[in-house]
């Protein structure tokens, strides 16, 4: 079963791929979502293996997850 993401009115986006993200201490997801969803914060639901789980859009468009040259201030 690939996973699903589901917003507050039921309607459904594909998951493209998954997979956990070490360096970030999180799971990432690659997913075509609609304009309106497509924003950074906009809060969505992963179903899968019959169950829902929370996720957040943290990218829009082409901006990387990953900081591969260390170039973001660090915390």
């Amino acid at each position: 079963m690939d996973p699903r993401i589901v917003d507050s009115k039921g309607s459904v986006s594909l998951v493209t791929s998954a997979g956990s993200g070490p360096s970030l201490g999180k799971y990432i997801l690659l997913a075509y979502l609609p304009p309106e969803h497509a924003v950074v914060g906009t809060k969505l639901q992963v179903y899968y293996m019959d169950e829902y789980y929370p996720v957040e859009v943290a990218v829009a468009g082409s901006t990387p997850v990953f900081d591969s040259a260390d170039a973001r201030m660090k915390v």
